[in-house]
C-alpha cells in the first residue's frame, strides 16, 4: 500500500513535452519534469547572490538561473517539498559561485559601504572573502537545521567528504580512468542533498562535462594548468583524439550508463524494493536528476556565455540576479522545449520575492616556547641535548583527541564583526587551543576524571607527574604566543583574565572537596570567572587586535558572559544527563574502587534525587532562559553593527540543548 505522507510527482510538478525520445543523444526515454514552484527555486538563488554580495563582494558569473529551459533546481529535483525548494536552491546557487571564484587570484570586489581603513586592499579582500564564506555556510546549515535536524547532520557530513575528496583533490594529477575523475562539482551537493543513497546504484556526471566542456576548455587554454577535470579532456588524452571525437566517446558512455542506471533501477523495484514505494519514489526522483541536468546544460548562459547577453534580455537587473518581465523567444538548441499546463505562469522569474521571511539578511602555530632555544654558548656546555618528546607527549596526546572546536568557531564568529586579518585570527586560534589543552590536562586530574572524551585522560596514560608538567608548560607557551602579538595591553588582558581563571577554578575545587553548596550567585560568579574567563580573553583580544576604531566599540562584555555561563551549566548538565558509553561505564566501574570516590549504584542514587528534586528541570530552564538573552545580545549587535551574524547563530544552535 503506497504511503499517504509521500506527495505525488503530478502535486509538484509537470511533465516537460518533446518532440523526441532523448535530448540531443541524450537520456533516452527519460522523463523530464519541472517544478511547479519554481518561483521558490529562483528565490532561494536571488538570496544567495545578494548574501555573496553582502558578505563577499561583487559576482560576475552566472548561476543556477536559465530562462529557457528552467531553473536547475526546478529541473533535477522536480519532486522536491516546495518548502525545501528555496534552501536546496540557495547551496546548488552558492556551489556554483564557489567553482566560479579564483582562489588564487581572489578575484573579488570591496564592499562600497566598506571602512576599514588599517587594511589595506588585499588584505581586506581576504578577510572578506574568508568571514564571508563562513557566514553564508553558516546561514545554509542553520536553515538546514531548522527544517530537519537529522537531515541536516547529513548533509554536513557529506559536505565534509565533498571538501575532503575535491578541494583537496591534486588537480594538477592527471586521472587515469572515469572512475578517478568522474565526481567532485555540483552533483556531490545533490548527493549531499538526497541524504543517503539506499542502493548501489551508478549516478554519472559525464554529461555535464559533455555540455560544460566548450566553457571549460577555453578557461584552460587561457591559464598555466596542465590538466583538466572533465570527461572530454580525459578521453582526448586516454585516446589521443581530438576534441569532437572525445565529445562522441563521452556521449557513448554516457548513454551505456544511462541504460544501466534504468536497468538497475527495474531490477532493484521488481525484487528487493518492490515494496517499498518510499524507495521507489526516492529512485525516480534520482532518476529526473539525469535528463533535468542535460536539459539544464543545453541552453544555461553558464556553459554557453554566448547566451549571456540574450539571456540578459530577458531580465531586468535585481543585485545580480534577475527578474523577467516578458518572455522573449530565441533560436532553440535542442528538442527540449517547455510546455506549460494552461494557467501555470513562469514561476522561476515572475514569482521572485525581493523579501523573504526565512532568508532576510536583515532579520600556522607559533614558534615553540622559548625554553627549548638557549643560547648557543650554554648549548656548547651541555654534554648532551635533551628533546622534547616527553616534555610535548601529554600535550600531543589531548590535542589528538576529538575536540567540537567551540572556541575556534567562536574566534571565527567575533571575526564576522571585527574583520581581523587572517594571520591574527590564527594566532588567537593558536592561544585559544593552547589554553584550552592545559585547562583540560589540569581539570582531569583535579576532577580525578579517567576519561576525556571518551578516550583515557592524559594523566592516566603519562602520569599526573608528566601530565602537570607539560600542563605548566603551554601555560607559558600561551604567554608567549601573547607576547607575540606585539602589544602589551594584550599581555595585560591575558594576566587579567588568568587570574580571573584560577579564582574560579579554586573555589570550584574547595567546595568540591568540603561538601559544600554556594549560594546561587557565588555560584555563576564562579562560573563567569572560570568559564567565561578564556571566552572573554579572546574577545578582549580580537577587539584590542581589531583595525578600524569603530570595530573596538562594539559591546561584546554581556555577550561573552553569558555564553560562558551558558557554556558550563551545559556542560555539567551533559555530564550527567547523558548516556555514558562502554568506555565510560568501564572508567566508572574503575573510579569507583578508588579511595574516597562513590560507586556506580550511589551516583545513581544521588541522580534519582536531583530528579525528583526538580533540579535538572530548573536547569533547563536556567539553561533555556540564559539561551533567549544571549540571541537577544546576538540581536542587539547585529542591529549596532548593521551586520548578522549567521557563523554565531550556527554556534550558539549548536549548543543549544
Amino acid at each position: 500500500m503506497a504511503d499517504s505522507t509521500l506527495i505525488s510527482e503530478n502535486q509538484t510538478s509537470y511533465l516537460v513535452s518533446r518532440s523526441s525520445r532523448d535530448i540531443q543523444g541524450f537520456c533516452e526515454n527519460y522523463p523530464l519534469r519541472r517544478h511547479k514552484f519554481e518561483g521558490e527555486a529562483s528565490k532561494g538563488s536571488l538570496q544567495c547572490r545578494r548574501d555573496w554580495t553582502e558578505y563577499i563582494g561583487l559576482i560576475e558569473c552566472w548561476g543556477s538561473c536559465n530562462p529557457w529551459e528552467g531553473h536547475f533546481g526546478a529541473v533535477v529535483l522536480p519532486f522536491c517539498k516546495p518548502e525545501r525548494l528555496a534552501i536546496i536552491s540557495y547551496i546548488f546557487e552558492y556551489a556554483f559561485m564557489i567553482m566560479s571564484s579564483n582562489q588564487q587570484q581572489n578575484a573579488l570586489y570591496l564592499n562600497a559601504h566598506a571602512d576599514n581603513l588599517a587594511l589595506d586592499e588585499t588584505e581586506y579582500r581576504t578577510v572578506r572573502c574568508i568571514t564571508g564564506t563562513k557566514q553564508i555556510q553558516s546561514k545554509m546549515l542553520l536553515e538546514l537545521l531548522s527544517i530537519n535536524a537529522p537531515c541536516a547532520e547529513i548533509v554536513i557530513e557529506a559536505w565534509k567528504a565533498m571538501i575532503s575528496t575535491t578541494t583537496k583533490q591534486d588537480k594538477s594529477r592527471p586521472f587515469e580512468n572515469l572512475e578517478g575523475g568522474g565526481g567532485g562539482t555540483i552533483c556531490r551537493y545533490a548527493d549531499a542533498l538526497q541524504y543517503g543513497h539506499p542502493a548501489d546504484l551508478p549516478r554519472r556526471r559525464d554529461s555535464n562535462d559533455y555540455f560544460s566542456f566548450d566553457v571549460e576548455w577555453e578557461e584552460f587554454q587561457q591559464s598555466e594548468k596542465a590538466t583538466m577535470t572533465n570527461a572530454v579532456w580525459l578521453f582526448m588524452q586516454w585516446h589521443n583524439v581530438d576534441v569532437p571525437e572525445a565529445k562522441i566517446l563521452v556521449q557513448q558512455v554516457t548513454n551505456g550508463y544511462e541504460k544501466e542506471f534504468q536497468q538497475n533501477v527495474a531490477s532493484f523495484v521488481a525484487g528487493k524494493g518492490k515494496d517499498n514505494i518510499k524507495l521507489q519514489t526516492y529512485l525516480k526522483a534520482q532518476g529526473q536528476q539525469i535528463p533535468g541536468n542535460v536539459a539544464w546544460s543545453l541552453r544555461c548562459p553558464r556553459y554557453h556565455p554566448e547566451l549571456c547577453e540574450a539571456g540578459k534580455m530577458l531580465y531586468s537587473t535585481v543585485q545580480g540576479l534577475s527578474i523577467p518581465p516578458k518572455r522573449v523567444e530565441t533560436p532553440s538548441q535542442g528538442p527540449a522545449s517547455t510546455v506549460r499546463p494552461r494557467g501555470h505562469t513562469n514561476a522561476s522569474v515572475g514569482s521572485v520575492s525581493d523579501d523573504s521571511s526565512v532568508w532576510s539578511a536583515e532579520n600556522t602555530p607559533s614558534p615553540r616556547s622559548s625554553v627549548s632555544s638557549a643560547s648557543s654558548h650554554v648549548e656548547d656546555l651541555r654534554p648532551l641535548s635533551l628533546g622534547l618528546e616527553h616534555l610535548l607527549g601529554p600535550s600531543d596526546y589531548i590535542s589528538s583527541l576529538p575536540s567540537k572546536g567551540v572556541r575556534e568557531a567562536f574566534i571565527d564568529a567575533l571575526n564576522v564583526w571585527l574583520m581581523l586579518p587572517d594571520h591574527h585570527a590564527i594566532q588567537l586560534k593558536c592561544i585559544a587551543q593552547t589554553l584550552h589543552n592545559a585547562s583540560l590536562m589540569l581539570d582531569d586530574i583535579e576532577d580525578s576524571s579517567p576519561l576525556r572524551r571518551d578516550q583515557p585522560a592524559t594523566h592516566m596514560v603519562f602520569g599526573q607527574g608528566q601530565t602537570i608538567n607539560s600542563a605548566n608548560f603551554l601555560l607559558i607557551k600561551a604567554v608567549d604566543q601573547v607576547r607575540q602579538l606585539e602589544d602589551e595591553q594584550c599581555l595585560q588582558i591575558f594576566l587579567e583574565e588568568m587570574q580571573n581563571l584560577f579564582a574560579g577554578q579554586s573555589c570550584d575545587l574547595y567546595w568540591t572537596r568540603n561538601g559544600k553548596c554556594p549560594s546561587y550567585e557565588k555560584y555563576m560568579e564562579m562560573i563567569r570567572q572560570k568559564t567565561g574567563s578564556l571566552f572573554r580573553l579572546l574577545a578582549r583580544l580580537m577587539t584590542r587586535k581589531a583595525s578600524a576604531l569603530c570595530h573596538r566599540n562594539i559591546a561584546l562584555e554581556s555577550l561573552t558572559m553569558k555564553l560562558g555561563e551558558y557554556f558550563q551549566i551545559r556542560d555539567d548538565y551533559k555530564n550527567l544527563t547523558e548516556t555514558p558509553g562502554d568506555s565510560q561505564l568501564r572508567a566508572l566501574l574503575q573510579q569507583s574502587r578508588s579511595p574516597g570516590s562513590l560507586d556506580v549504584p550511589t551516583k545513581q542514587c544521588i541522580l534519582e534525587h536531583l530528579h525528583q528534586a526538580g533540579s535538572m528541570e530548573y536547569t533547563v530552564k536556567s539553561l533555556q532562559g540564559l539561551m533567549g538573552e544571549i540571541t537577544g545580545q546576538i540581536g542587539l549587535i547585529e542591529n549596532d553593527t548593521r551586520c548578522p551574524n549567521w557563523v554565531l547563530r550556527l554556534l550558539v544552535h549548536r549548543l543549544a540543548v
